[in-house]
């Protein structure tokens, strides 16, 4: 199976890509580093062709509050819509548990 891991480079995604991997998938580390960026949508069409699933660990290069925030709504938006073009059956988001609880964090609000 063909799993796209959206920041696949970076210390999760790395490691994510790495068990997949291990477990026999087709896993490919998608981020800027590769040539693929959710922001401007580079990359993307390319790198979800035959995909099934995406794992999104991207981070936010800004942890301003306004910054993130448009990160991830954009980058979110834009990989939503080419998983639908590219016919991607499942898209999983890393969440962090507790986070409700840091509601003064700009970061997890986004």
């Amino acid at each position: 199976m063909k799993i796209v891991v959206i920041g696949g480079s970076g210390l999760i995604g790395s490691k994510l890509v790495a068990k997949l991997g291990e477990h026999g998938h087709e896993a490919v580390a998608a981020s800027p580093r590769s040539g693929v960026n959710t922001i401007t949508g580079e990359g993307l069409a390319e790198a979800l062709e035959g995909a099934s699933v995406v794992v999104d660990v991207s981070n936010s290069p800004s942890f301003e509050d306004a910054a993130v925030l448009e990160f991830f709504e954009t980058s979110t938006r834009n990989l939503l819509a080419a998983e639908a073009v590219a016919g991607v059956g499942h898209h999983v988001a890393l969440s962090v548990v507790g986070t409700e609880r840091l509601s003064e964090s700009g970061f997890f609000r986004a």
